[in-house]
């Protein structure tokens, strides 16, 4: 799906396998930017954490959990402690882009993003896993991951996700 000028972005959902990768189930389609490249006319490295990011707060819109102004402050506090991403090949000005994301684990109070980065022409920009950790909102310490938010993810990604309860 291309995006145009005129969208910044849109979201695509159901299943698509990425050979050595396997499926994911969502999307998020862009474009770069002019503000997304560096002095080298590339997309600069920091930039991904941005794209990863806003891949997941669209991923949850996407399975039902409410997202609003207040949401990451009141209700949702999840807070990312980990971020590893493995750089493939460089995206340049105008280059059309989708970012393929899911959840791996769940954990007790932490869960685990899997993204995958990729230009229109099928080329990997990059391989990207995120840890979260859900918060309580007034104590800010780390609260097992509501059953309903599972449930979601569950019925969303399927048997593809590894679910645990020890304490991470």
């Amino acid at each position: 799906m291309r995006t145009s000028d005129k969208e910044e972005a849109t979201v695509g959902h159901g299943p698509v396998s990425i050979d050595g990768h396997g499926t994911f189930h969502h999307r998020l389609h862009s474009r770069v930017r002019s503000y997304d490249v560096d002095r080298q006319g590339i997309v600069h490295n920091a930039v991904y954490l941005y794209w990863l990011e806003a891949a997941r707060i669209e991923y949850f819109r996407d399975i039902g959990v409410p997202i609003d102004r207040a949401s990451f402050v009141t209700k949702h506090r999840f807070v990312v402690v980990k971020t590893s991403i493995e750089y493939a090949d460089a995206a340049q000005f105008d280059d059309a882009y989708t970012v393929f994301t899911r959840v791996s684990f769940v954990k007790n109070s932490s869960f685990g993003f899997e993204h995958v980065i990729r230009q229109e022409n099928g080329a990997i920009l990059a391989i990207a896993d995120s840890v979260l950790v859900h918060l309580n909102p007034a104590s800010h310490k780390p609260e097992r991951i509501p059953d309903s938010y599972r449930a979601l993810i569950k019925e969303f990604d399927g048997d593809s996700v590894v679910f645990a309860t020890d304490a991470g």
